[in-house]
């Protein structure tokens, strides 16, 4: 066995639980012995080559409790996407409205194509494959996400001096909100499921990719950035940080098979 065989050896005789995942890795350029607990959960144990299996094992063993304090911190900070269900009564927030899914045939009276917003609050959706009925919910949410870019942004390009920059909707992943691209595409951009987020959150995203499109001098978050932004919106701050709380529960379009409760409608 190599040396980091060994040590992991004398470590699982220590009786580490197994969701710890522990791994040892031998970092000759190190002169300590690190301990590095990753947001999955899973432990690292990094050994320079001239640490015993001894004083591996002691100092493992002396830091289980701070081993424990780190995974519970990140457990606590995990993200909880949540997944809908595809059936009637499911919730859907568009643009600080809810709305109740409810999946039919064909359009009811009124609407002329699927999916759509009633004016009762009910998401009719064409009843079909999840996959597809998913991306036609999405699709909904890049269109209303665009047109109401499209409206709110004229004031603020009147008032920043700016010529009109484009709007784009799309899937940004799930680490960015919203960019700007510029100056040659001028172009702003919002994650689709941006526009699920309480209405204040999503006028945040949408004025703070503003903000960088009126190319004010400096850093990209530096001073004149921050100004612009206090003049738009000077509560942006408390904004910034509820969005922070939202990111670990926002809806990315994860969708889960199954029956759920039948809401009255």
């Amino acid at each position: 066995m190599t040396n980091a065989d060994n040590h992991l050896a004398a470590l699982a005789a220590l009786g580490l639980p197994s969701e710890w995942r522990t791994t040892v890795a031998l970092r000759p350029q190190n002169r300590l012995i690190t301990i590095r607990v990753k947001s999955n959960g899973a432990v690292a144990v990094l050994v320079p080559t001239s640490a015993t299996t001894e004083r591996v094992v002691k100092f493992v063993s002396e830091r289980r409790s701070w081993i424990n304090q780190q995974r519970e911190r990140y457990e606590l900070c995990a993200p909880q996407y949540p997944a809908k269900t595809l059936v009637d009564g499911e919730t859907f927030d568009l643009l600080g409205r809810r709305c109740l899914l409810r999946l039919v045939k064909t359009p009811p009276a009124g609407i002329h194509e699927l999916p759509a917003i009633a004016d009762e609050g009910i998401l009719y959706a064409k009843r079909q494959r999840p996959d597809v009925a998913r991306r036609a919910i999405t699709g909904l949410y890049r269109d209303a996400g665009l047109a109401w870019m499209q409206q709110e942004g004229r004031r603020y390009e009147v008032d920043g001096g700016m010529s009109g920059p484009s709007y784009a909707v799309r899937n940004l992943g799930r680490q960015r909100w919203g960019i700007y691209e510029g100056p040659d595409k001028h172009l702003v951009t919002m994650h689709w499921t941006a526009f699920a987020l309480p209405m204040p959150l999503v006028e945040y995203v949408f004025v703070h990719e503003l903000a960088h499109a009126a190319q004010p001098a400096g850093r990209a978050h530096g001073p004149q950035w921050r100004q612009r932004l206090r003049i738009w919106m000077p509560d942006w701050r408390r904004r910034h940080a509820e969005l922070l709380g939202m990111c670990r529960h926002a809806w990315f379009g994860d969708c889960r098979s199954g029956d759920a409760p039948q809401a009255p409608l």
